[in-house]
């Protein structure tokens, strides 16, 4: 056993001797030196302040025959910071109110910090040797260089958060999100940032987060290029100063203007990922799409479903009434599948009058739900393009990963066989693949 498994044995067995009511002078001077020596090494960790406020309370608590523990710190120019095990933010928020007692110990360092350590049913004999007054004592000793570096870190934050938006690129992601959440998270008086963007490239929504969440959230709102919908969220303890307003809105309006250029730049090569006459996206946008979603179910461990769907006896129409007249009908199916999912699913021409929907996230009964509704409202959709007495109707295979498929190949495989069931039936209606 090495030196170090010695000391925490010995650490340990003291907590318990003192819980267990054996109040020895030896006892309590051993463990009152061994916790301030775990918190004399919390200051060489290079911890940001929130995170060494919440390291205080778990030593305290791992350290110290201590059920509960806070520790409420006020800094000037930085948000207030609270940990606790045990006690409810509410009364953190309130420490600087609690009466002096040996409960208690006060943290002031002038011009840098003030605070309070508290604990309850603390053991008689540590009470009387003043413990939580020392170890307010103890954290009072290094803290003022946690805050300078917490103040650094701050002051730093929009310039990290405008260069990284400044270095954002076509393949923007879950990672730059990421950074910008971290670099909101420290800007001056927040506690926490997040940043989330929904489109169809994305299969869903990607969203970033860091930090803690406050009483008092800022939202923004945009959209990139009409089509990608970006929410920005910072908290702060208290409400926030109208300087901070303003660094937040900078940072936003330089977002904004580089995920615009950014977006349309994409939007430009999409267009050979288009179907030049429905619209809708083509099969090399349906490989990338099926791709997207996969990764996103296995990340999320999470179904994705898709749709295979073929107009019925379509090539009559093109020989009774004409190309262009089938172009219509195409052209109105797409608009109707397209009207009929959500924003972030793919909706792609597959091969002449079939087109396949991808919808990530989406279970049996949401996919059932979309065919069904579909098959409702194929027919009136192409009223008007078709002479009366003419019904279009729409013969739909439904296809579930990782149920029915193990690969998005396989996945368009079985709701092709499903399709084709669906047509042998009678037309008219969907059937969904059989589970592997």
């Amino acid at each position: 056993m090495s030196v170090i498994d010695s000391i925490s044995r010995m650490q340990n067995d003291a907590v318990e001797r003192l819980r267990a009511g054996d109040h020895s002078e030896f006892l309590v001077g051993f463990l009152t030196t061994s916790l301030m020596l775990e918190l004399s090494n919390l200051l060489t960790a290079d911890l940001q302040l929130v995170d060494y406020a919440q390291a205080v309370v778990e030593t305290m608590t791992q350290h110290a025959p201590l059920d509960r523990c806070m520790l409420g710190l006020d800094a000037p120019g930085l948000p207030p910071v609270g940990a606790t095990i045990g006690f409810d933010q509410e009364f953190v928020q309130g420490h600087a109110s609690l009466p002096d007692s040996p409960d208690r110990g006060a943290i002031n360092v002038e011009g840098t910090v003030t605070g309070t350590l508290y604990a309850d049913h603390i053991p008689g004999p540590l009470r009387q040797a003043g413990f939580m007054q020392l170890a307010a004592g103890q954290i009072g000793e290094g803290i003022s260089r946690i805050v300078e570096a917490e103040r650094e870190r701050r002051r730093g934050a929009v310039a990290r958060a405008l260069s990284v938006v400044a270095l954002l690129g076509g393949e923007w992601g879950e990672h730059s999100l990421q950074e910008i959440a971290a670099a909101l998270a420290s800007l001056p008086d927040a506690t926490g940032g997040s940043v989330s963007a929904q489109a169809a490239r994305f299969a869903g929504t990607i969203t970033a987060t860091d930090g803690r969440p406050s009483p008092h959230t800022v939202h923004r709102q945009f959209l990139i290029d009409s089509r990608i919908e970006v929410n920005v969220n910072v908290h702060h303890v208290t409400e926030p100063k109208a300087e901070h307003l303003a660094r937040l809105d900078e940072i936003v309006g330089a977002l904004s203007s580089a995920l615009n250029r950014i977006e349309q730049n994409i939007r430009l090569l999409s267009e050979a990922e288009t179907d030049q006459l429905t619209g809708v996206g083509n099969r090399r946008r349906a490989g990338k799409a099926l791709a997207a979603a996969r990764a996103m179910a296995d990340r999320q461990n999470l179904p994705m479903a898709v749709l295979l769907c073929d107009l019925d006896w379509f090539k009559r129409v093109n020989d009774e009434f004409g190309h262009e007249v089938g172009d219509k009908v195409l052209v109105a199916f797409a608009d109707l599948l397209q009207r009929s999912v959500r924003a972030f699913d793919t909706v792609t021409r597959w091969g002449g009058e079939e087109f396949l929907v991808i919808l990530p996230t989406c279970d049996q009964a949401d996919a059932v739900a979309v065919a069904e509704r579909l098959i409702t409202e194929c027919p009136a959709a192409n009223e008007p393009n078709l002479p009366a007495g003419i019904r279009q109707t729409v013969s739909i295979g439904v296809a579930l990963y990782p149920d029915t498929a193990a690969s998005p190949e396989a996945l368009i495989r079985a709701a092709d066989d499903a399709m084709y069931q669906a047509k042998r039936e009678g037309r008219d209606r969907y059937r969904a693949a059989a589970n592997i």
